[in-house]
């Protein structure tokens, strides 16, 4: 079992809204990677909220129409995947999507999605998850093979937005990474009264 990391948010600002994790990958936005909203509460002023995760990884797809910043990731199915045993799966379409079984190709350390010749294209998004929510997706597209290979930084925001959102991260000007020293494994990050972060 991986170890168990956590990020304790305060709200020392005035403003009630969203805080989201969310994760970046390398190269994402050339690759045509989208991040979601990987976690996301609502927080008044005052009020801390806590954030745990495990680095158990899985494959997850949703029929969210067009992939695009603002559609919400929901639904669909989650399979659990593994680096050194089960690190690739495929994508079918028969009438609505499905996983088929997980097996094991390519590299130890990479996720591998192969999509058939049924499914339709741009009508959906596949990807990886982390600790039971999706964190990276693309578009579905027929006969493509997909790797990802998952060296997360995790990033923290406030504002609105919605557990599962497909995000446009070039546009979130605002958020603060959460850097895990070695064997730290516990963060706060805390958004102060000028809306600044402060992460210790």
């Amino acid at each position: 079992m991986s170890n168990q990391y956590s990020v304790e948010f305060i709200n020392k600002s005035s403003n009630s809204g969203n805080v989201a994790i969310f994760q970046k990958a390398p190269d994402q936005k050339a690759r045509n990677i989208f991040s979601l909203a990987w976690f996301s509460k609502f927080v008044n002023p005052n009020v801390h909220e806590t954030f745990r995760w495990n680095i158990d990884y899985s494959f997850v797809w949703s029929d969210t129409g067009e992939v695009k910043p603002g559609v919400i990731f929901e639904g669909g199915e989650e399979i659990p995947a593994d680096l050194q045993s089960a690190n690739t799966i495929l994508l079918d379409y028969n009438g609505g999507y499905f996983f088929g079984p997980t097996s094991f190709t390519g590299q130890a350390g990479s996720l591998y999605i192969d999509e058939s010749g049924n499914v339709p294209l741009k009508q959906a998004a596949v990807g990886i998850g982390m600790s039971n929510s999706g964190t990276f997706v693309q578009a579905v597209q027929p006969n493509l093979h997909i790797e990802f290979i998952p060296h997360p930084s995790y990033w923290i925001v406030f504002g609105n937005y919605e557990e599962g959102e497909i995000l446009d991260i070039e546009q979130i000007s605002d958020a603060v990474e959460l850097v895990f020293e070695p064997n730290i494994y516990n963060v706060v990050a805390t958004l102060q009264q000028n809306n600044t972060w402060v992460v210790s």
